[in-house]
């Protein structure tokens, strides 16, 4: 079993930009962090961990989508703490203020995706796997992997196309992974 400080140190940066990527809130990502390592550990008391960036990066997904959809279930205003994710091109307070709100949206669709599905967007466009990895990852085959997630992608297009303008389409970009 590794030393869970060797483990914090090669490890803890991923899980961090995990986390907070997907949650956006300080509070909630560092619950999740140590949730995660929390949770890597007890595995590894019973049974052998091939590998720990992988096992980690999936707790980290799925404990911070539970913490999405927690929040998204409860009508609440929106968290104050709540720190939007750098703006590509701040250049424009209005643009700013429409990326943030994209964020928020794209947040609260992505809580009310099936678990599996969510995570299996995540992955491929956050976390840029490729559909092997994925399957790899979540003990599927790669056609499967590529099925959640465009299945993923259509809903949360379908989500979101109401509270865009027609000619907006989603951006995984806007919550922190690449085009």
């Amino acid at each position: 079993m590794l030393d869970p400080q060797t483990l914090l140190q090669n490890h803890g940066d991923a899980v961090w930009r995990t986390v907070f990527r997907l949650l956006g809130d300080h509070d909630d990502a560092h619950d999740c962090y140590q949730d995660t390592f929390l949770a890597a550990l007890r595995i590894a008391q019973s049974e052998e961990v091939r590998s720990w960036p992988a096992l980690l990066k999936r707790i980290a997904t799925r404990r911070a989508m539970d913490r999405l959809r927690e929040r998204y279930a409860k009508p609440a205003p929106a968290a104050l703490g709540e720190a939007p994710l750098p703006d590509p091109a701040p250049a424009h307070p209005g643009r700013r203020l429409e990326s943030h709100e994209q964020l928020h949206q794209a947040r609260a669709a992505m809580a009310e995706l099936p678990e599996r599905q969510a995570e299996a967007f995540w992955l491929r466009h956050m976390e840029q796997m490729s559909p092997d990895q994925i399957a790899e990852h979540m003990n599927v085959s790669a056609a499967n992997a590529r099925q959640l997630v465009h299945r993923a992608a259509q809903a949360l297009r379908d989500r979101l196309a109401p509270a865009s303008p027609a000619s907006t389409r989603f951006n995984p970009a806007l919550t922190g992974g690449a085009q």
